[in-house]
């Protein structure tokens, strides 16, 4: 597994464990590791948040979800992000399915992200953006 799609991974099992109670209220300490000072996310619905728009939904939904399952499915590198040709200064572009299981039901949105890198990130990057939009 590459260093990006690790990071997908493991950001959405702080997501299934926070919003399912499992880690301390407040324990946001990975998430605002890597989140980019300038990130952004456009949500399902077309709403645009900002990294503390973002942060202060999370935290607000410590434990909403205790039987909440989260999975990532078909990570696909768009673009690698290596810098040589193209200028980007390392920023890499993926996409993968976010799938979200649930007493309610299950939903499917396909995420679109672009990080770059950071040293000091648990899987040497940060999210820049996210762009997610609901699946069938």
């Amino acid at each position: 597994m590459e260093n990006w799609q690790l990071e997908v991974v493991e950001l959405h099992a702080f997501f299934e464990a926070y919003f399912r109670g499992e880690l301390a209220a407040g324990d946001v300490d990975r998430f605002e590791r890597v989140l980019a000072a300038g990130f952004t996310i456009v949500a399902p619905g077309g709403g645009v948040s900002s990294r503390e728009q973002t942060l202060t939904a999370v935290r607000a939904n410590h434990g909403a979800a205790p039987e909440l399952r989260i999975r990532v499915e078909d990570a696909e590198l768009l673009i690698p992000g290596d810098g040589s040709s193209t200028g980007d200064g390392g920023l890499l572009v993926g996409r993968y399915v976010e799938v979200h299981d649930s007493p309610a039901g299950t939903t499917r949105r396909i995420s679109t992200v672009v990080m770059s890198p950071a040293a000091e990130a648990p899987n040497g990057l940060v999210w820049r953006t996210v762009h997610e939009t609901w699946l069938g």
